[in-house]
């Protein structure tokens, strides 16, 4: 993972960074200082959904060929979708990584914040 950024992280903001990262791989990290982390995990799920148009054009272009009485190829396609399947897991599994420690990340830094705070005077 690349090195995070130099603020400590909060819980509330983890848990921000936790739900960016689920609703978009990448974003999360990203926001959370992790940048070269955050644009490979964006860029593998960006990958996949490339992959994934590209299949899905392919396979409404073959059932517009068999409508319109043209003869429709005999080539497998199933390759894009096994493609997009997989960096779409390789991307989740990577931010369900990076969300880990983000949290265990956020407990750290909680700890250090608590160490920094001076006695209260009396």
């Amino acid at each position: 993972m690349s090195e995070p950024s130099e603020f400590l992280l909060t819980r509330d903001r983890a848990w921000s960074c936790v739900l960016m990262n689920v609703a978009t791989p990448g974003t999360g990290s990203y926001r959370a200082g992790w940048r070269i982390t955050g644009i490979c995990q964006f860029g593998l799920a960006f990958i996949g959904f490339c992959f994934g148009c590209a299949w899905i054009f392919n396979w409404c272009y073959r059932i517009y060929q068999a409508q319109v009485g043209e003869v429709v190829s005999n080539s497998s396609i199933s390759w894009l979708l096994k493609c997009s399947v997989t960096f779409f897991a390789l991307s989740f599994l990577w931010t369900g990584i990076s969300c880990v420690n983000l949290l265990r990340r956020a407990k750290r830094d909680e700890e250090t914040r608590q160490k920094n705070i001076p006695p209260k005077l009396l």
